[in-house]
């Protein structure tokens, strides 16, 4: 059980931040580079797409053996972009129709991004992994797309408007050009530097304490 518990932790951590699926793989990028300029509609993303993942990935580690692996691939994305549809009329009709507004026209698209497609590409291994193994990965990846797209948000709505969570942060200083995808992907790319920069410090002590 205690060896269970480390695999699945360590396939989860692994999942969320040394192979995160944006700042390493580069997937998922353009909802960030597109709608995170405002930390709410963030936030509204990121649940939309742990939900939405979890739940194909849930079906899929549990039902979809009896499917031929060619249909696999294409069965996640469908259901993922009913899913998503799904989501985006909770949120206009529950939640937010401002947010919503912002949105609505990204949630369905998020099925065919390269994210929900890597993750269908990977399906027919998904069905070969224990439950709690495949959806500790799954959950690794959605959460640590949610972190990379919640920090690129906060940071551009600082820049934008001065704002977090559209509370005034009082400072003048604004920077309206950080709306352009253009500025959040030099700001990717400083996440990514930071990150692999943090793994080369960890690695070098491991080094050391090995010697």
């Amino acid at each position: 059980m205690k060896s269970s518990h480390r695999t699945c932790l360590s396939v989860f951590w692994n999942a969320f931040l040394p192979n995160n699926v944006v700042l390493v793989q580069a997937l998922g990028l353009c909802p960030i580079l597109a709608m995170g300029i405002n930390l709410r509609y963030g936030v509204a993303l990121s649940v939309c797409t742990i939900v939405t993942m979890g739940i194909a990935d849930l079906f899929f580690a549990l039902l979809a053996k009896r499917l031929a692996a060619l249909l696999q691939p294409l069965v996640y994305v469908l259901l993922s972009t009913v899913l998503l549809f799904g989501a985006s009329v909770l949120l206009h009709e529950l939640i937010s129709t401002e947010i919503y507004a912002h949105l609505y026209l990204f949630l369905p698209l998020m099925a065919v991004n390269t994210l929900y497609v890597y993750r269908s590409a990977l399906s027919p291994s998904v069905t070969r992994n224990r439950l709690s193994v495949a959806m500790a990965d799954s959950f690794g990846s959605s959460l640590g797309f949610s972190l990379v797209l919640c920090v690129a948000s906060a940071l551009r709505e600082m820049a934008i408007a001065g704002t977090l969570w559209q509370i005034p942060l009082g400072y003048d200083a604004r920077f309206p050009e950080a709306a352009h995808p253009f500025i959040g992907f030099v700001l990717l790319g400083f996440m990514a530097a930071t990150l692999q920069w943090v793994k080369q410090l960890f690695r070098r002590k491991e080094e050391e304490e090995l010697l």
